[in-house]
């Protein structure tokens, strides 16, 4: 007999609009709903257009932009074109292209309108989340809100343009609208349903991986309602055994595709199908649901297949402009998955790429969810009901009251349905302590012994109404969902960062019921009605929480300082303040198990969990605002992948100047302002793509009519007459000129390239394209990155020996040899190294601060931009200086190296009779200049040998005029005497893939302390009176100080951005004081160490004082000089200008600007000063040595 209940009376249906307005329906739930919405539209549309557009959501708004202007030439699948937009797999379903081309339709095209549609996705998922509150309860609902709106994975793929953020409202639809259409049978569900299946069909071929997920489960719920339990669970079992078996065979399904993997998914979902079957009540819900739609309310279904259909057809056919979409959209992204894109593994990432995910951006959908399938497959179905025997078979009313499905009270709906109808349904509340278990005449049991029974017959109730047995089978459902989608996105082969929020969302769902369910139970034993020992020491048990997040807090500071490095007297001391909170932890465990006792285990647990709970929140807002706010556009983040550069838009603006100045007078009908039609020559890379600058740059220059596409071999090959375009585009055997501007991808850059280039260009800026989290190499266990652990000790080594192709396989050895020649590690250390005493402070902080454990570092593809020379002189990247006043118009009285002497001037310095020295470091090599410019003496030539250089950067000379080099790929100080003779050099590193020499260590106090002269890439260097050599050891963020020949003396420094801490090194300066000044660049600051009592430098600084215009992972590097009496002179690359300071960082003097004449300079790089005085300035973006003579500046410091 069906448990829905049917038409009781006739109840007459008000259309909405002829309701009255009835204020009592506003509650405080209401308005805590509307305020977590309207926090939701914030979130999602504040600062939507400040990061530049990824890869892929460049190609999705520009594909958006062509559909919209009505360009015609698009390709479709199987590479047939049409004037029109018409579907590709390549780049999904046609929902995202309709919805961004309305987006610009109503407020125009730029790159927050591309994000919009998701934005407002996002935020209707918030909203949606209010269908909810049968199941949730009132608590649950409010958490679920604010989970969806501000989880870091959610917000931040809702606010980026890919199909995943339409994809996470679509299939929000479709779960609510089957729970609740089960629940009321209202039609309006059903279509809801229906709607959200047909857009999701539309956006994006993972609706395979969600119907394989929903589809099974509803099949498995269907015949668990139809069919003996016994004899179904055997059959499960019998298919179960055959996946395994196909598991361990793993045969080849197609040549892409094997069974294996497949297999293992489906012996997840059918394994969980045995748990359910055990877990959940066979009332009959959804046949009987079926049944009445197919018998009574035919025309309900019928209406939501006109509905899918009409949506699908509509999208598809794009407005029926292209009728075989339609065929096209039932078969080819299946086909293209299948055939191509499962084996493409686009980022190679391992099976466990997701289970790092989830606990740095999702730890609370993670915990809870995993505690929650433990309890609702397991402790609930096997584990609770062993547990009754052992206590009386009754309850008191709270207890039963708070494991209750909803905490507070239940709804029951009535239908009165009629054909074809949408049914008005009378929602009826029941207390659900009067529908559980009864009070004890003899006595009350404890509450756990309470809760095992209410579980119980929870499990056996028969007579369970709708939404009641629906709260008790849609936890379930998101155990099964949850899990399902956690294996079937790590099986898939691209696994990618995006991809996480169609685990996020379940998770979150299951985190809120299961938050929602212990607030609730908290607050039934915790109120009026609690049991007389509860209620008589109430104010102690809420001590709980608190009591749990100080112990929490203890023991971290417990487990800092007894893994804190020290040695004799810092060790003991680290041991006696490690001990001090480990015992006051201890304490206050024996207080909160004191407590329990009075409280019961289980509420206890429930106020510990609530307590850590709001404690993992609190990381998940830090997380949050990290990855959307600050960095989004930094691969610090490993959510962040290829993603377009900061640099990019920079490049872009600069290029959009360029062009208007250029073009301003030849205005026509489709170039009004004059500034599209300047040719750009644009790298799209080899014959696969491979190192295109197409994307984003498309998009970008998506107005300019004159991007001349060049493959690699064009640049690589390239003679200074290569660069020429015609003059008129309708012409193209006519008169040529050269483009004004050339974008380059470096791999494609050869010494042809380069000559070609400088004949003719001016290298404007140096930039990375997009760049990405660095994983490492799986190839070596030994690198740094998690991509380490992607091979294992159990891993066959045939296995590792297939992925020679890729370069991780052996050659001149067996595959045995290789594997044992590599060292992989245990499988289980992938778990436990983050938590070995050595990394736990990397993990710490990478987790709260998103510092890169050393030695990684972020990675990219680079890319060039140069600029015609006789164009040079616009605007650049950064010249802008906000809140500060315009550089002084300061002209140099000499300029040092004439046109094409220097290529890549860096370094430099001055010595006592007025020689100049420069570091050319694209040339291998250091200029010496005489007082009057000439160009005296050329030292060094590219290599590693004696008296050879790699890309040297930081030069000094001492008292005797020897010059010192930091020869940065060589990782060494080269020393050579006044004549420019080698003397020595020390310095050690070992040769990496590109063939530089460097020593990374892990850029802590020990790893520097085990390598004291091992250099990773050192930039900077100085000499003081009495030969104390002091080294920028920059990629170990350290300074090495030796003596003259080379003999260590000491070091200080390590990877961080604490007082005395670096990160990224270069410039280095000492006053006649003695005092030591660092451009810690990375961290935007100067920092000022004074010697001791013993002559040293000290490890402390005196002053730190923060540079406007360095930045973090920007890769001009800024020098120093100081004067004897202490004042500073700092370049600014970014901003085209050189600082005058005191030693407090009082800024007395900005010079310089963007520009070619001798009052301008371009990315300003090394600095000195010489004794009478004067500043020299490598000009490096004019490839030039400036020589100023300041005016005099009142100095605060000194009261002049």
């Amino acid at each position: 007999m069906s448990a829905i209940p049917r038409e009781t009376s006739d109840i007459s249906t008000v259309a909405v609009l002829d309701r009255r307005f009835d204020l009592t329906r506003v509650n405080l739930d209401m308005v805590a709903f509307i305020g977590l919405v309207l926090l939701s539209v914030i979130a999602h549309l504040w600062a939507l257009g400040n990061m530049a557009l990824h890869h892929d959501e460049s190609i999705h708004a520009w594909s958006s932009w062509r559909f919209f202007t009505g360009a015609g030439s698009f390709t479709c699948a199987n590479g047939r074109t049409a004037a029109t937009y018409c579907y590709d797999p390549i780049f999904h379903g046609p929902s995202l292209y309709s919805l961004t081309m309305f987006s610009y339709m109503l407020f125009g095209v730029g790159d927050a309108q591309a994000r919009l549609p998701m934005a407002l996705a996002g935020i209707g998922m918030v909203a949606s989340s209010w269908m909810l509150r049968p199941y949730f309860g009132r608590w649950g609902t409010l958490i679920a809100a604010a989970l969806l709106a501000f989880s870091p994975s959610l917000l931040y793929y809702t606010r980026f343009a890919r199909h995943d953020g339409l994809m996470l409202l679509w299939e929000f639809w479709m779960v609510l609208g089957v729970i609740r259409w089960l629940d009321t049978g209202r039609a309006r569900y059903l279509y809801l349903f229906s709607v959200g299946t047909a857009l999701a069909i539309a956006t994006h071929e993972l609706y395979y991986i969600l119907f394989f997920l929903f589809g099974t489960f509803v099949i498995i719920r269907v015949l668990s309602e139809l069919l003996e339990k016994r004899k179904l669970m055997i059959g499960i079992a019998v298919l179960l055994a055959i996946a395994i078996v196909l598991v361990v065979l793993n045969p080849s399904i197609t040549p892409q595709l094997r069974a294996g993997g497949l297999s293992f998914l489906v012996v997840t979902v059918l394994g969980m199908g045995l748990l359910l079957l055990v877990a959940w009540d066979k009332t009959p819900l959804l046949t009987a649901r079926s049944l009445e739609l197919w018998r009574h309310r035919r025309n309900e279904l019928w209406t939501a297949l006109a509905l899918l259909g009409a949506i699908y057809v509509v999208l598809y056919s794009t407005y029926f402009a292209d009728p075989r979409g339609i065929i096209d959209g039932l078969y080819q992204g299946i086909a293209y998955w299948l055939g191509s894109q499962h084996d493409y593994a686009r980022g190679d990432q391992p099976w466990y790429y997701y289970i790092l995910l989830m606990p740095i951006y999702e730890p609370l959908a993670l915990f809870l969810s995993l505690a929650a399938t433990a309890y609702l497959l397991v402790w609930r179905s096997f584990v609770a009901p062993r547990l009754v025997g052992k206590v009386a078979p009754a309850a008191t009313p709270v207890a039963a009251q708070a494991a209750a499905p909803v905490a507070e009270a239940e709804v029951t709906p009535t239908i009165a349905a009629a054909d074809g109808a949408d049914a008005e349904i009378t929602l009826e509340t029941t207390k659900l302590a009067d529908a559980t278990v009864g009070e004890s005449a003899a006595g009350e049991l404890p509450a756990e012994a309470s809760m095992v029974q209410a579980v119980v017959e929870e499990q056996s109730s028969s007579a369970l109404t709708p939404f009641a047995f629906t709260n008790h089978l849609l936890p379930l459902f998101l155990v099964f969902w949850f899990i399902g989608s956690f294996v079937a996105f790590s099986w898939a082969g691209e696994k990618m960062p995006w991809l996480l929020v169609h685990i996020a969302l379940p998770g979150n769902l299951l985190a809120a019921w299961v938050l929602g369910r212990l607030i609730d139970y908290a607050r039934a034993l915790l109120g009026d009605q609690a049991p007389a020992e509860i209620a008589a020491a109430r104010s102690k048990v809420l001590l709980i929480p608190l009591l749990t997040v100080l112990m929490l807090v203890f023991m971290g500071v417990a487990i800092w300082r007894l893994f804190s490095a020290g040695d004799s007297l810092a060790g003991q001391s680290n041991l006696l303040q490690g001990l001090i909170p480990l015992l006051a932890a201890g304490a206050l465990i024996y207080t909160i198990l004191t407590l329990g006792q009075i409280a019961t285990w289980r509420l206890t647990l429930a106020l510990m969990t609530l307590a850590l709970a709001g404690l993992v929140t609190a990381y998940e807002i830090r997380a949050t605002w990290m990855v959307v706010y600050d960095h989004p556009d930094t691969p610090i983040e490993p959510l962040v992948f290829v993603q377009s550069s900061p640099d990019v838009p920079l490049i872009v603006q600069h290029v959009k100047d360029l062009a208007i100045s250029m073009t301003r007078n030849h205005r026509t009908e489709r170039d009004p302002i004059g500034g599209y039609s300047m040719p750009i020559i644009m790298d799209t890379g080899d014959e696969t793509g491979e190192y295109s600058l197409s994307w984003p740059y498309y998009w970008y220059f998506r107005d300019m009519q004159r991007i001349e596409a060049r493959k690699a071999d064009f640049f690589q090959n390239a003679t200074p007459e290569s660069f020429e375009v015609p003059i008129d585009p309708q012409q193209p055997d006519g008169p040529k000129e050269l483009a004004p501007v050339v974008l380059v991808s470096v791999p494609h850059i050869t010494n042809a390239t380069r000559t070609a280039l400088e004949a003719n260009y001016v290298k404007r800026f140096e930039s990375k394209l997009n760049w990405w989290f660095p994983y490492g190499n799986k190839c070596d266990p030994q690198a740094p990155g998690y991509s380490r652990f992607y091979y294992n000790s159990w891993t066959p080594a045939a296995t590792i020996a297939q992925d020679a192709p890729k370069g991780c396989g052996p050659t001149s050895m067996s595959p045995e040899e290789f594997k044992a020649q590599k060292q992989f590690m245990a499988p289980w250390r992938l778990f436990t190294w983050p938590f070995e005493p050595a990394n736990l402070p990397k993990t710490w902080r990478f987790m709260l601060y998103r510092e890169l454990p050393p030695p990684l570092q972020l990675s990219g593809r680079e890319m060039e931009v140069w600029v015609r020379s006789d164009l040079v002189g616009g605007s650049s990247l950064g010249s802008t200086s906000a809140g500060a006043s315009s550089p002084l118009r300061l002209v140099a009285e000499q300029v040092f190296g004439v046109p094409g002497q220097l290529v890549q001037p860096h370094g430099l310095a001055v010595d006592s009779q007025g020689n100049v020295y420069v570091a050319d470091s694209a040339m291998h090599r250091v200029l010496k200049f005489g007082p009057d410019g000439t160009l005296l003496k050329e030292i060094g030539s590219q290599g590693s040998g004696p008296g050879q250089l790699n890309e040297p950067h930081g030069l000094a000379v001492d008292t005797q005029g020897n010059l010192y080099v930091a020869d940065t790929w060589n990782a060494r100080i080269s020393k050579f005497d006044p004549e420019g003779n080698f003397l020595t050099s020390w310095g050690e590193g070992q040769p990496d893939e590109s063939g530089r020499l460097l020593t990374m260590t892990d850029g802590t106090e020990a790893g520097n302390a085990a390598a004291p002269l091992g250099f990773y890439g050192p930039r900077g260097v100085v000499v003081d009176a009495q030969g104390n050599v002091y080294i920028a050891d920059t990629g170990n963020k350290r300074i090495v100080v030796t003596d003259t020949e080379g003999n260590f003396k000491y070091q200080w420094g390590s990877f961080g951005a604490s007082l005395g801490q670096f990160n990224e090194p270069i410039g280095l300066a000492l006053d006649g004081q003695g005092n030591l000044y660092v451009g810690d660049t990375w961290n935007g600051r100067i920092q000022v160490f004074g010697p001791d009592a013993e002559g040293r430098i000290s490890p402390i600084p005196i002053v730190t004082w923060n540079v406007a215009g360095w930045q973090a992972n920007t890769y001009y590097d800024p020098f120093l000089a100081a004067s004897q009496s202490g004042q500073l002179y700092v370049s600014v690359p970014s901003r085209d200008t050189v600082l005058y300071a005191n030693l407090r960082g009082d800024v007395l003097l900005r010079w310089g600007g963007n520009g070619t004449d001798t009052a301008s300079m371009v990315l300003p790089s090394g600095v000195a000063v010489d004794n009478e005085g004067a500043i020299y300035v490598v000009d490096f973006g004019n490839a030039r040595v400036m020589k100023f003579k300041l005016p005099n500046v009142a100095d605060p410091q000194l009261g002049r």
